[in-house]
């Protein structure tokens, strides 16, 4: 594998642990672009308690004021995080014993430990200071632990998952290693912890957020050890010595992403390389306008300050015994009677300098882009004025000058050619540089890729430090570099969506270095086209399904009299009511309705009540009691449903599933034989509906752009019609010989067979 492509792997996996940190985390509204200044937290002695229990070996911290904002993260279609959690995993199971016990407004930590060779483990520290839910959590563990045993005095139970929990000083411990819940239990004995770690203890003081993400960078080598294959982990050195400490505050109700933000501690020391970035004016990147929409990867530098940058990156050096070697690589390269690779890149008077990982040409290309002011000596020289206008390729001479001074970011590109447009001088291979030339390359610049995405602001927001990582497109290449256990946990969220970003920007504030890291995801009416300036605009479309509690109207079949059943949005308690809405009983529950509930008539002559909560199909009588063998696990991740339909004598249930799949089952679940799953290639937000036609019975799906057919069987009758779609808000009528009347995204309206799927035209 080449080195370039190593470093494109090292970047990806700098998104992708922290994806899969907060998956372990979690497994177990459209947002402001400004975050809200917030007092400084002040250490509570109930917080101090918690962190006492904290190793002092952690890699990274969680930090939720309380426990069911996972939950909401979890349950919310519209969060990131939805779809992340392994509700199976003995972590999972153990939090849904924890709601039950009413631990939903503990005060949780979730660090992150390497707890044996190539091995990292969370253990979950929750601070429950309702003595009655202790003792319940209490009396689970001693009547259901698989085994228990004494350690240092104290008592851990090992449950038949695996997981291994202790109660200690009002503190319930848990992790799937016996080594993490001992360490716990031993520094808590000692009166020592995470605490005793100055930078930390000083970065705690100072977070202003309720809910944080610490990152331990001295330690962060550890995480890369767990998590990646042998030869990836000596990239873990750069981020150890990024900071101290980063503290930032998760930001997890956002809709269609979930982002981090706050301050990377360096104490003003050059040996953590964010007291260079600290040191820079920010500035607003430009790099959207001329990178193609075919970038996997992308780092971007300000070089406003180009000397004062160097200055303080020299210093970083020096801290960390790599000066020398840096002035002898600038020595060796220095051409005969040609200015030094610094003084070159400050007499050109650029301002940006991007390293980008792009698709140009039919390859996977390393291209090096510079920036520079019109008035600038080298836009005198080529006279470049309209926009748009470029220079014909030529050799570059000046190999290795760029990555001399920025760094081996830079190293990557085969730097045999340039050419130059508008204000960018544009490196790289004599293919690429053909391409940029002629305009293919950028055709569809990332600008307007990015411009009705979630992701669309992001070159506008001033900073001196940018990367952004295209992971759905370069999802193989992310997940070769990581081990197998943490390729199964990130694949599981890649499947959701069909955009998915990553944005990390670096900008100083008030004397501090602060970052950003940003996650977004989102279904799209269809994906952004790289490469055909003449597609039709994306709309963004929410990839979520508004919730509703309720109230549902149960109809009797039989007298056609109504009652009422909804679920609490607080509490998530099930109530019952008569024809008036008026409450006859309520049982609490910890999951969520799935926007349907109704009432099902069975051999028995009687009516059930039939709903889904999370992942499992209930039928309860109208007192309340469940049905036998219900509730019942379905065998797929429910995002709606179940829509109660009749066919014929028989009751159906529509589901659309966590991937966008339409499935029908019979009343219990269960798979139809000669049904076909509905792939819909958009977004469906919607059931799909029955309709007659030509005394035939048909379904209509109606998706976020258009209306498609379908057979009783899950057959498309539309699936041909690629060149004439039928607009979503079309009426279907009947006309003659089979044919419909309907409406095309155009607005026009035509003839559609429902048997041969043929058109004409009104």
């Amino acid at each position: 594998m080449s080195k370039g492509k190593k470093i494109l792997l090292l970047m990806l996996l700098g998104v992708a642990i922290l994806a899969a940190a907060l998956y372990f985390a979690l497994r177990g509204g459209d947002g402001s672009e400004e975050t809200p200044q917030k007092e400084q937290k002040v250490l509570s002695p109930e917080t101090e308690r918690a962190y006492k229990a904290v190793p002092s070996d952690a890699v990274l911290i969680f930090d939720f004021e309380r426990l069911d904002h996972i939950a909401q993260m979890l349950s919310d279609t519209s969060s990131f995080a939805y779809g992340l959690i392994d509700s199976a995993s003995s972590l999972g199971v153990f939090q849904e014993r924890l709601f039950a016990s009413g631990a939903g407004e503990s005060h949780s930590l979730f660090s992150l430990h390497y707890s044996a060779i190539n091995e990292v483990s969370l253990l979950q520290i929750a601070d429950i200071r309702s003595q009655e839910s202790l003792e319940d959590v209490q009396r689970y563990l001693e009547s259901s632990a698989a085994s228990s045993r004494t350690y240092n005095s104290h008592k851990i139970f090992t449950l038949s998952s695996g997981l291994k929990a202790a109660i200690e000083k009002g503190l319930v411990l848990a992790s799937s290693s016996a080594i993490c819940v001992e360490s716990s239990l031993r520094h808590l004995d000692a009166g020592n912890s995470i605490l005793e770690n100055q930078d930390f203890h000083s970065v705690l003081k100072g977070t202003g957020g309720e809910e944080c993400l610490y990152i331990n960078h001295k330690q962060i080598g550890k995480l890369f050890s767990g998590s990646v294959s042998y030869s990836f982990l000596k990239y873990s050195d750069f981020i150890m010595r990024m900071a101290t400490w980063s503290a930032l505050e998760i930001n997890p109700r956002q809709r269609n992403f979930i982002s981090f933000e706050g301050v990377l501690a360096d104490n003003s020391d050059f040996i953590n390389f964010a007291a260079v970035l600290g040191g820079q004016k920010p500035y607003e990147s430009k790099a959207s306008e001329i990178l193609p929409a075919s970038t996997m990867f992308a780092v971007a530098l300000d070089l406003h300050s180009l000397k004062s940058y160097v200055k303080d990156y020299e210093k970083w050096l020096d801290a960390n015994k790599k000066y020398s070697s840096y002035l002898s690589s600038q020595d060796r390269i220095t051409l005969p009677d040609a200015p030094a690779p610094l003084d070159w890149l400050a007499d050109e008077g650029f301002t940006e300098a991007v390293s980008a990982f792009c698709l140009v040409g039919g390859k996977f290309e390393w291209v090096t882009l510079l920036y520079h002011n019109s008035t600038s000596l080298l836009g005198r020289i080529t006279g470049l004025k309209g926009k748009g206008e470029s220079c014909p390729p030529e050799q570059f001479i000046y190999k290795g000058y760029v990555a001399a001074v920025l760094g081996e970011i830079f190293s990557h590109n085969p730097e045999e050619s340039l050419c130059k447009i508008n204000d960018w001088t544009i490196i790289g291979s004599a293919n690429a540089i053909s391409e940029f030339s002629k305009g293919r390359a950028n055709a569809v610049n990332l600008d307007k890729y990015l411009s009705r995405t979630p992701a669309g602001s992001f070159f506008s927001e001033k900073g001196v430090a940018k990367a952004i990582v295209n992971i759905k497109e370069g999802a193989d290449t992310l997940l070769s570099v990581l081990n197998k256990c943490f390729r199964e946990r990130v694949t599981t969220s890649l499947r959701k969506k069909n955009f998915e970003y990553a944005t990390v920007n670096v900008c100083p504030s008030d004397g501090k270095t602060m970052a950003s890291l940003n996650f977004y995801a989102a279904a799209l009416s269809s994906a952004p086209l790289m490469f055909d300036e003449e597609d039709e605009d994306v709309v963004f479309i929410d990839s979520t399904f508004a919730p509703y509690w309720g109230p549902f109207p149960l109809v009797d079949p039989d007298t056609g009299d109504t009652t009422w059943f909804e679920q609490s949005k607080k509490y998530l308690s099930i109530s019952y009511m008569d024809r008036n809405k008026k409450g006859i009983w309520g049982i609490p529950m910890k999951d969520t309705i799935k926007n349907y509930a109704d009432l099902v008539k069975l051999d028995d002559g009687k009516s059930y009540i039939t709903f889904i909560l999370g992942n499992k199909l209930y039928r309860m009588n109208r007192r309340g009691a469940h049905y036998t063998g219900y509730p019942k696990e379905l065998d797929v991740e429910v995002a709606l449903g179940p829509e109660i339909i009749r066919e014929g004598g028989n009751y159906r249930m529509f589901i659309i599933t966590g991937e966008n799949i339409i499935t029908k089952r019979d009343v219990n679940g269960e798979i139809i034989e000669g049904w076909t799953d509905i792939h819909a290639p958009e977004f469906a937000r919607e059931m799909p509906q029955p309709a007659i036609l030509f005394g035939k019975r048909y379904y209509i799906l109606r998706t976020v752009s258009k209306l498609r057919i379908y057979t009783p069987e899950g057959e498309e009758l539309t699936a041909k019609n690629i060149k004439k779609p039928i607009s979503r808000e079309s009426t279907i009528t009947e006309d003659k010989d089979g044919y419909v009347r309907v409406m095309g995204m155009d607005g026009k309206e035509f003839l559609f067979n429902l048997g041969t799927g043929r058109i004409k035209k009104l």
